[in-house]
C-alpha cells in the first residue's frame, strides 16, 4: 500500500477495525515511513484534544503578550471553522488535525501570558474556554461525517456531552438520525437528541422521523423518546402507526403503552 492508502486506513487502524492481514500491513508500513507515523501521531492527538482537559491557570510572571497572540489566532481561525456536511471525505480528519493544532497553540500561548489582574484573567479564561468549545464542536462535526461507523458513533457520543450545542451540531445529529446507513449510529443520534429536546428544531425532527421511519427498532426508539419528552404533537403519527397493517405488532404494542400519556 502507498502512503495515501495508509492514511485512509489510520482511523480504523487506531480502532482495531481492520482485518489482521491489513492491520499488519499498515503496522509494517508505519515502521518504515516517518511521514505516515507522524500522521498517526497527529491523528491520535485529535482524539485526545476532544476530551476537553481542564484549563490550567498560567504563571502570572510570564512576559509574552497573551492578548495579541489570542487575537492573532482568532483571526486565523475565521477561514477554517466551516466544515461541509454535504459530502463525507476520507481525509476529513485532516481538517480536525489543523483545528487541534490551533487548540494546542492557543493553550500554549496562554501559559506564556503576561501578568494580569484577576478580573482580566477571568475574562481571558472565558474567551479561551469559548474558543475551545467552538473548536471542539467543529472537530465533532468533522468526525461525525467520517466513513468509519465506529468513529461516527464516537462523534455522536461526543456531541451528547455539549451543554449548549450550536445549530450545526444539532443538524449533524438530526442528519445522522435520518440518513446514516448504520442503525446503531441512527439510534445513538436519536438518543443524543433527547438531551436537547428543549429545542423546537429537535422536537420537530423527532416527529418527522417517526412519520417517515420504516425500521421497527428506530420506530420504538422514537416512540419512547416522544413519550418521555411529552410531545403531544406526535399523537397523529403514533395513531397512524396503529392503523397501518404493515406496522409490526410489537411496535403497535409500544404505541398503545405510550399513547395514553400524550392524550
Amino acid at each position: 500500500m502507498n502512503c495515501q492508502q495508509i492514511e485512509d486506513q489510520l482511523i480504523d487502524y487506531i480502532d482495531y477495525n481492520l482485518d489482521q492481514e491489513v492491520h499488519q500491513a499498515v503496522a509494517a508500513h508505519l515502521k518504515d515511513c516517518q511521514s505516515c507515523s507522524n500522521a498517526l501521531q497527529e491523528l491520535q492527538e485529535v482524539f485526545k484534544a476532544i476530551d476537553n482537559d481542564p484549563i490550567e491557570l498560567p504563571n502570572a510572571n510570564m512576559k509574552l503578550d497573551f492578548d495579541q497572540m489570542l487575537e492573532k489566532e482568532k483571526a486565523s481561525l475565521q477561514g477554517s471553522k466551516v466544515v461541509s456536511l454535504e459530502k463525507r471525505s476520507k481525509n476529513s480528519w485532516k481538517t480536525a488535525l489543523q483545528i487541534a493544532a490551533t487548540i494546542t497553540l492557543v493553550v500554549s500561548a496562554y501559559f506564556f501570558g503576561k501578568n494580569q489582574t484577576n478580573e482580566s484573567f477571568t475574562k481571558e479564561i472565558a474567551v479561551l474556554e469559548k474558543q475551545k468549545i467552538e473548536m471542539k464542536q467543529t472537530m465533532t462535526i468533522s468526525l461525525i461525517e467520517n466513513e468509519s461507523a465506529s468513529k461516527r458513533l464516537q462523534a455522536v457520543n461526543y456531541a451528547e456531552e455539549f451543554e449548549k450545542p450550536g445549530n450545526d451540531i444539532l443538524k449533524a445529529l438530526i442528519d445522522k438520525m435520518h440518513y446514516d446507513d448504520h442503525i446503531n449510529v441512527r439510534l445513538a443520534a436519536a438518543e443524543a437528541l433527547v438531551k436537547f429536546s428543549d429545542s423546537e428544531m429537535v422536537r420537530k425532527a423527532l416527529i418527522n422521523a417517526l412519520d417517515k421511519e420504516q425500521d421497527p427498532s428506530m420506530q420504538i426508539e422514537l416512540i419512547q423518546i416522544l413519550v418521555s419528552i411529552q410531545e403531544k404533537r406526535a399523537v397523529p403519527s403514533m395513531e397512524k402507526l396503529l392503523q397501518e397493517e404493515k406496522t409490526p405488532d410489537y411496535v403497535k404494542d409500544q404505541v398503545k403503552v405510550g399513547l395514553p400519556s400524550l392524550i
